[in-house]
């Protein structure tokens, strides 16, 4: 019985030197240490959600997400380690050139924002939409990887686009996990 008693004094005194969670399922701050995905340059590109989609933090303090895909070799062998942004999403616009009125489709991912990414001249562009319920837009116009195509359709269940950023530009490829 006085073996029982000393354990448990021992142990009291060894939780009482760290945080206690019990009654939080979340702790107060992450750790330093975190798994984040790093440019060419070495820089933080985004957080993983899983292992191809990104949460990348915006300056204006939008969190959107982006995927990334591995790099292949010359011999078509994935690089061990490597990857870069990845694109073959759609944008549509309200304006018949891709100009103006942008909207993404919402995404099935709880809690995340809808996005895009579309491969341009200048690179992979991230389209990031609003938070909140999705709307019906008449679109004019699609923007694809191969470019602006014209179309006329009402389509529901897209959001606004409220941010761009150029990944490729921003976070230059290759990208890593550090």
């Amino acid at each position: 019985m006085t073996v029982w008693f000393v354990a448990a004094g021992i142990a009291i005194a060894v939780a009482a030197d760290r945080p206690a969670y019990a009654q939080s399922a979340i702790p107060p701050s992450a750790p330093n240490n975190a798994i984040a995905l790093v440019d060419s340059a070495g820089n933080v590109a985004a957080r993983p959600l899983n292992e191809s989609l990104m949460l990348v933090a915006l300056s204006s303090g939008v969190v959107a997400p982006a995927s990334i895909r591995p790099i292949y070799g010359a011999d078509g062998r994935a690089d061990s380690g490597l990857a870069t942004w990845h694109s073959g999403g759609s944008v549509l616009f309200t304006s018949i050139d891709c100009t103006m009125g942008a909207h993404v489709y919402s995404l099935p991912h709880a809690g995340v924002r809808a996005a895009s990414q579309v491969q341009t001249p200048a690179g992979i562009v991230l389209y990031v939409g609003a938070v909140g319920a999705t709307i019906t837009a008449a679109v004019q116009s699609i923007l694809y990887d191969t470019g602006c195509a014209p179309v006329t359709v009402r389509q529901n269940g897209l959001v606004p686009v409220v941010a761009t950023v150029n990944l490729t530009a921003t976070y230059p490829p290759p990208l890593s996990f550090q």
